[in-house]
């Protein structure tokens, strides 16, 4: 064992430095605003939002001591996994005109018991070798569950097909083709070897009116979420995130929160608990409080916070720690945490019905829109007049105002006139001031024009902009009342 004066691991550093290369990626993409963007390169962005995210997972697997085919098998949405996967095959045709689409029939569960990572990367190897292949054509990532339960995901295109003589060679590696006909090389057979690791298999085959497909199977009793056992309640649909950085608790949470039909991502500590939580939505956290970096408090608050601030939805953040003293529990319950759970973990049964009741008393995000959040956010306002100072705060206002009112003046002259190039500067100068204080109301409705005056739909501007307008005033306002 180390001694806890040793230096870090150079391997630890490491680690350290690619997580931290990965998430300023992804907070840089965030910042983006795809309004500002033309659609191709909308389009273009969210394929690298859903490559970046694929990476940062892939590091962390990479990361990972035990190797990928120890991992637990956890529960996938599979639906929004074929979504996201269309959004990234898509911008990858449109360079070579290659149409993507995806043709999944309605009796494809929304969640399967699959590691989304070996999927995934079946998927990128048959997509990735189809666009190789027919570009300037058709690409079709399917899914279908048959009679039997056997659920199929095929990638089909309209190329010139695989050669006949190949065919049962294919899932071999580097099995070369023809001038003609180019070989596999290594994507199918590594395909193949993720498609085993799932407990599936492929196959491929030419189509009658031309092109090739490769299809993967999966058995109905490996893909398919395990029946309520032991009186265990079924948590099938929620989203849990698990911040913990012991590998045993978090193998131990993903089993058991898979069993009850839960869909779960983990996080090794305080920081990659933050941007799992500012980049996707949750239904409950599962935060330990003795975490390196950032501890479980902090991430409770910091989320919390943004919950107030109405720049995040409501959703439920239990504390994990085996110190639930009666002096402990006021404490987590002050900075903000909705219930604690103690270690050790208790059994399935008894762990699945106190999620469930925690799920159940929670608010209902879908509830959460930007546009009714309250006009501004207090506490980013007393934040920023604390930073000003008692004797600038009341001139931070009343700049505030004079710079909201200015935009009012010159977006309403601009809609009147249709000046389409004006609107626009004037809706980003408006986004940029409302986001300074939260005013969420205020920002959305300002997005919304800056986005129909770059897609050039006048009549459509002018009814956006006097919604905007009627926000702003509202804002004006309430900042009014501070005086």
């Amino acid at each position: 064992m180390a001694r806890p004066d040793a230096p870090p691991d150079r391997r630890d550093l490491l680690a350290h430095d690619i997580r931290a290369a990965v998430s300023d990626v992804i907070g840089g993409l965030r910042l983006i605003d795809p309004d500002d963007l033309s659609e191709v390169n909308r389009e273009q962005l969210g394929r690298i939002h859903v490559a970046s995210e694929l990476l940062a997972r892939l590091v962390e697997e990479m990361l990972l001591d035990a190797p990928a085919e120890q991992a637990e098998v956890g529960v996938l949405n599979l639906r929004r996994f074929l979504d996201d996967e269309l959004r990234r095959w898509h911008g990858a045709g449109r360079p070579t005109g290659t149409r993507v689409m995806l043709d999944r029939t309605p009796e494809v569960p929304e969640v399967v018991r699959l590691d989304g990572l070996h999927l995934r990367r079946v998927v990128a190897n048959l997509m990735g070798n189809a666009l190789r292949h027919a570009p300037g054509g058709r690409v079709v990532l399917g899914a279908e569950v048959h009679a039997d339960g056997t659920l199929s995901l095929c990638v089909s295109d309209d190329g010139p097909g695989f050669p006949d003589d190949l065919l049962p060679l294919l899932f071999r590696p580097a099995t070369r083709g023809s001038r003609s006909a180019p070989g596999t090389g290594m994507g199918l057979h590594i395909a193949s070897a993720h498609a085993e690791g799932l407990g599936g298999k492929l196959s491929a085959s030419n189509l009658p009116s031309g092109g090739a497909r490769v299809t993967m199977t999966v058995p109905e009793r490996v893909w398919k979420p395990q029946p309520e056992e032991d009186g265990a309640p079924n948590l099938t649909g929620w989203r849990v995130l698990v911040a913990d950085d012991s590998g045993t608790n978090q193998a131990l949470l993903r089993a058991m929160l898979a069993r009850l039909g839960a869909e779960c991502e983990v996080a090794g500590d305080g920081i990659e608990a933050l941007n799992w939580l500012s980049r996707e939505r949750f239904d409950l956290a599962l935060v330990d409080l003795e975490m390196p970096r950032l501890g479980g408090m902090d991430v409770i608050r910091s989320e919390k916070l943004r919950q107030a601030r109405g720049v995040a939805p409501p959703m439920v953040m239990i504390a994990m720690t085996a110190y639930v003293l009666s002096d402990n529990r006021e404490a987590i319950l002050e900075a903000g945490a909705d219930g604690i759970l103690g270690k050790p973990i208790p059994g399935l049964e008894v762990f699945g019905r106190t999620l469930k009741a925690w799920l159940e008393d929670a608010p209902d995000p879908e509830a959460w829109k930007p546009e009714l959040a309250p006009p501004f956010s207090a506490a980013l306002l007393a934040e920023l007049m604390s930073t000003a100072g008692a004797k600038d705060g009341a001139a931070l206002i009343a700049r505030l105002q004079a710079d909201l009112g200015g935009v009012a003046h010159a977006l309403g002259q601009a809609a009147g006139e249709d000046d389409l190039p004006a609107i626009r500067a004037q809706s980003h100068v408006l986004m940029s001031l409302a986001g300074t204080i939260g005013a969420l109301p205020t920002e959305e409705a300002a997005r919304r024009v800056n986005r129909l005056a770059h897609e050039g739909d006048a009549g459509a501007v002018r009814i956006a902009a006097r919604t905007c307008l009627g926000r702003l005033e509202e804002l004006r306002e309430m900042l009014a009342d501070l005086d």
